[in-house]
């Protein structure tokens, strides 16, 4: 939580990390780590709390974004749509998309002007691909999850008439009976 106190932006001029301790016996535990810059002899380390994400959001999101690296978004891996498309990307464009950090092809495909600079020359060619790529892929989607439903109701049709058959029709009550 920020400071009351915290008038002037005074936690912005601080360096904040949050790490893993390797030490025994809280090795894994996180920590984090306070200091002035400049001030070797008032350093603040201790285990992190919640008031300390709070506090230093910056900071625990880019902790939270360098410890989550092996985990991928939700979409579709670059790498498949590597394989899947060989024409549509480039190996270097692949690596530098991998260094900037996007993951999945999504990401590429709503890139913002902002994030398509960094990509560098062919950025704009490179989104207009992903989204084309991207809806070729649920057009093929939709169209066996259509085939399937078709599937299904033909086999569902068929049984009914084949139940009617067996069965003929139900008798009909009048008020008299």
């Amino acid at each position: 939580m920020p400071l009351d106190s915290d008038e002037n932006g005074a936690d912005s001029k601080l360096f904040v990390e949050f790490y893993e301790q390797e030490r025994m016996p809280d090795r894994g535990k996180v920590y984090v780590r306070i200091m002035v810059p400049g001030d070797k002899l008032n350093i603040i380390d201790t285990p992190m709390r919640d008031y300390h994400k709070e506090r230093f959001p910056r900071q625990w999101l880019h902790y939270s974004m360098k410890a989550n690296e092996g985990v991928s978004a939700i979409g579709v891996p670059l790498l498949e749509w590597a394989k899947e498309a060989p024409d549509d990307i480039a190996v270097n464009q692949l690596e530098e998309l991998t260094i900037l950090k996007f993951q999945t092809v999504e990401q590429v495909a709503t890139a913002t002007d902002a994030q398509l600079q960094r990509v560098g020359m062919g950025a704009v060619a490179l989104q207009q691909r992903a989204r084309a790529f991207l809806q070729n892929r649920n057009k093929t989607a939709t169209k066996s999850e259509m085939d399937e439903l078709k599937a299904e109701l033909a086999k569902a049709q068929a049984m009914i008439t084949e139940l009617a058959a067996k069965r003929g029709r139900p008798r009909t009550i009048t008020t008299e009976e």
